[in-house]
């Protein structure tokens, strides 16, 4: 249970690095805000969260998904900044990397969680 759990949680990351990188190129090909592409993770939060639910349990279904959030709010915005992802001035002033914002993502996650195990 805990080595699939684990599987899991690496496939989740490398999911959300994929999705981080093919986000950040296309939000600055073809010219849209990059913040449009936060709905695509919590789509992605929620499908690992039912993974790690369904090969694991609640507690662990929620402690991979707030390291699966913090991940997205580390990683993810360093390969956003790699890939030049296309992000107003004033916003980039709001997303960087911060104990606080790794903190709010991973609780997000962990809501997305939450509603996916007791919904789905």
């Amino acid at each position: 249970m805990i080595f699939t759990s684990i599987v899991i949680v690496l496939i989740g990351f490398i999911l959300i690095a994929i999705y981080d990188v093919l986000g950040a190129v296309l939000s600055r090909k073809l010219d849209f805000q990059y913040v449009w592409l936060s709905f695509g993770s919590f789509f992605l939060y929620g499908l690992i969260a039912f993974y790690l639910k369904e090969f694991g349990n609640i507690t662990i279904a929620v402690l991979g998904s707030f390291f699966i959030g913090a991940f997205d709010a580390t990683v993810g915005i360093l390969i956003a900044e790699k890939f030049k992802a296309n992000i107003l001035k004033e916003d980039k002033e709001t997303v960087k990397i911060t104990p606080e914002l790794t903190l709010s993502i991973g609780l997000i996650a962990v809501v997305v969680c939450v509603f996916v195990v007791f919904l789905g």
